[in-house]
């Protein structure tokens, strides 16, 4: 049960309550010019990866009419002839990102913290690069420039940064944590300032932790739900909408993409549908070497001739824009997680408007929070040691204490019961509905995650 007020408003931050009031009916659409930024955002951040990403890269005003910025000069590289003034624009919040961790995953999170932050990527270069400033007579690096603006490091990766004999005593360090990962440690979080929590699972494990453990440096844990761009709006901006299949709720067909992760219950679907009969086709996505590391020979490559229900497997990683209309023109995602950080994967389901099959597991149900939005798969939790300090089985000192496990224990056959459930009851309209709710909340949260980010901006201002 999680320790949040009970309020139809959630806890912000901090030992003394902020609260905000749940959004209307009336204003919960995200334009589609921001949308779009989000999905430009992105694409630079996962093929431009050792440059400094602004937020205002494709921003509203700067998109063309087939899904392209029309000002890529906004993206600064270490050669730029300007890179003294565009670095010394310093925002309210800085958000590091190093060259290795421009995957889809953090570059999701990195861009949505840049746009509604209204703030920049920063790969290691533009920390430690010496700039003569003929205004001081001498070198400066970012550390002149922004000795005291905050800086957001994602989960463990923080490449040494804050332990630099540059960083300024009292420059702030902000934490997005993923809290089922195994890597940090209670010196990090009694190293930093503030804490941002993408999940209510995250906010009440973290604040918890705290009051056991100590709070030295009075770290303040913002709850601020996220966001991921939307791919399949990104699809039809880019392809045209002709070029993208509407949506078939009528024919269910079950779409899974895996890509190179084990967590995402690939192995526990694959354990359904090769043992039962009748159910929909399925297309399964994955990386090869992750799908024969994973299955450890439960099932090999040939998996489609023995099972059971239709089975089809795609090996290899698509490209983005084949991702994106695969995303846009699946009516059903079979997502049935283990564990999370957030679930993009689950959020760019819902901003598409899928029909979205997932574990009853936080966090997962945290996106998909009834079956009025979705199909839930009841599941029990299990404490396991690679869930980390949080998740109720550290070995070490300092782990947060009578804590339930964060791993989601799906099993093939809750699985299958919940797929013929569903299909057995469900109209071709019902199945539209969902997918129309589970969008509207996507864009619900994504109001909520900008909020909380400008309140952010405000908070960082009044600490500075």
């Amino acid at each position: 049960m999680l320790s949040l007020p009970h309020s139809t408003t959630l806890r912000r931050h901090g030992p003394e309550a902020d609260f905000i009031e749940p959004l209307t009916s009336h204003d919960w659409q995200v334009s589609d010019e921001d949308l779009l930024h989000l999905s430009l955002l992105h694409e630079s951040c996962v093929t431009d990866t050792n440059a400094v990403l602004p937020w205002q890269y494709g921003a509203p005003g700067h998109q063309g009419p087939i899904g392209i910025a029309t000002n890529p000069h906004e993206v600064i590289h270490q050669d730029d002839p300007d890179l003294l003034h565009k670095l010394q624009q310093c925002p309210d919040v800085d958000i590091f990102l190093p060259v290795g961790l421009h995957g889809n995953g953090y570059c999701e999170d990195a861009v949505a913290y840049a746009k509604y932050l209204k703030s920049r990527l920063l790969p290691v270069w533009a920390l430690e690069v010496k700039l003569f400033d003929p205004e001081v007579g001498r070198e400066v690096d970012y550390y002149d420039l922004c000795p005291r603006t905050p800086v957001i490091f994602f989960q463990h990766y923080w490449d040494g940064v804050p332990s630099s004999p540059r960083w300024p005593e009292n420059k702030p360090i902000y934490l997005m944590p993923n809290i089922e990962m195994v890597e940090l440690t209670p010196e990090h979080y009694w190293r930093v300032d503030v804490v941002l929590c993408k999940t209510k699972v995250c906010y009440d494990r973290v604040t918890r932790w705290f009051e056991e453990e100590g709070n030295p440096r009075n770290a303040q844990v913002f709850y601020t739900k996220h966001t991921s761009s939307d791919q399949a709006q990104f699809a039809r901006k880019r392809l045209a909408d002709d070029s993208v299949a509407p949506k078939d709720f009528s024919d269910v067909r079950f779409i899974h993409t895996a890509g190179t992760s084990i967590w995402k219950g690939t192995k526990q679907l694959l354990d359904c549908w090769t043992s039962t009969p009748g159910l929909p086709p399925l297309d399964l996505y994955a990386n090869e070497g992750s799908y024969n590391y994973l299955m450890q020979g439960a099932y090999d490559k040939w998996v489609w001739w023995y099972s059971r229900s239709t089975v089809n497997l795609h090996f290899g990683m698509m490209d983005r824009l084949a991702f994106s209309k695969l995303t846009a023109e699946a009516a059903f995602l079979m997502c049935p997680s283990l564990a999370e950080g957030y679930g993009h994967y689950i959020n760019q389901a819902r901003a598409a408007g899928a029909v979205i099959v997932t574990t009853d597991a936080p966090p997962m149900n945290e996106l998909i929070v009834s079956n009025a939005m979705g199909v839930l798969i009841p599941t029990k939790i299990e404490k396991d040691a690679r869930n980390g300090m949080l998740g109720g089985n550290y070995s070490d000192a300092h782990g947060l204490k009578n804590a339930d496990g964060l791993l989601a224990a799906v099993k093939g056959e809750g699985i299958c019961e919940s797929v013929k459930k569903f299909v057995a009851s469900t109209t071709t309209e019902q199945r539209a509905a969902m997918g129309a709710n589970a969008r509207e909340q996507y864009h619900k949260d994504t109001r909520f995650f900008a909020q909380a980010m400008q309140e952010l901006r405000e908070f960082a201002r009044r600490s500075s």
